[in-house]
């Protein structure tokens, strides 16, 4: 199979767990990277599954492969700590920590919009903070102070679209001479969802226990997650970019290359 890397997180837990759990044998040619950059794909040439802001900066040599794609709608991996109720913050400072560039787009384009903060700085290394931004097992764990915000159910009311999180990216030169190994690599792709999916009460079970959950947020989020980038995944795509090119110095990404793996779609 084609090489392909995927980002290991809990947001992409329907695709990864089942291969972290020893559920199945990891595919051929398939390696899972704890956080992902476009500049780690660019590097390896390979096939990535990887944030969807990250995959902006590939959109020169990449195709998105639409079979495969981590689509929030209303309910998210992505949350805005507050240290008082937000509505009671009017300037400060957001804390970014290590949060993912998905993360900060999604936090860039709603906190002003939705909760009314003035955002005087984001800010990468600040210990002191009134608001952070968390993601991934951080946003679903309890907090021992203060308060989380959905920012992708934020995203939504503001802007209608649900959030890819995380897009399927192949090299367009694959795509073109090699397109049979990129269909090859959807269906291990969509068989590892089809094993978490049957294995789904377990998986959260599990996910919960050991990482400390809230199982109702949890299983909430992955209820409400799909897994293709269908014409309006793609326009909620480009419209996240489009509203935070200029603050991240994001690439302009007009006509992304877009690739159908199953015949005939």
């Amino acid at each position: 199979m084609i090489a392909c890397t995927i980002e290991q997180s809990l947001t992409t837990a329907a695709v990864t767990y089942p291969i972290e759990r020893g559920w199945v044998e990891p595919p051929e040619g398939l390696e899972l990277v704890p956080r992902l950059t476009a500049e780690q794909v660019a590097e390896r040439r390979a096939c990535a599954l990887l944030g969807s802001i990250d995959a902006a900066f590939l959109a020169a040599d990449y195709a998105v492969v639409t079979d495969l794609a981590l689509v929030s709608h209303h309910s998210g991996s992505i949350a805005l700590w507050t240290a008082t109720r937000p509505d009671e913050i009017d300037h400060t400072v957001v804390a970014l920590d290590d949060v993912s560039r998905t993360a900060e787009a999604v936090a860039r384009a709603t906190i002003a919009h939705f909760y009314g903060i003035q955002v005087t700085g984001w800010d990468r290394t600040t210990g002191e903070r009134d608001a952070a931004v968390r993601e991934g097992v951080a946003a679903f764990q309890p907090p021992a102070t203060g308060q989380l915000g959905d920012l992708v159910r934020a995203w939504f009311i503001l802007s209608g679209f649900p959030l890819p999180t995380h897009l399927l990216v192949a090299p367009r030169e694959v795509v073109a001479e090699d397109p049979d190994s990129v269909r090859r690599l959807v269906q291990q792709l969509q068989h590892l969802l089809a094993v978490s999916s049957e294995r789904r009460r377990e998986m959260r079970r599990n996910l919960a226990e050991d990482l400390g959950l809230d199982r109702e947020r949890l299983v909430a989020f992955q209820n409400d997650q799909t897994f293709t980038a269908s014409k309006t995944v793609r326009k909620a795509w480009l419209d996240l970019i489009r509203r935070t090119s200029r603050a991240m110095r994001l690439p302009a990404v007009d006509e992304p290359a877009i690739f159908t793996a199953r015949e005939g779609a």
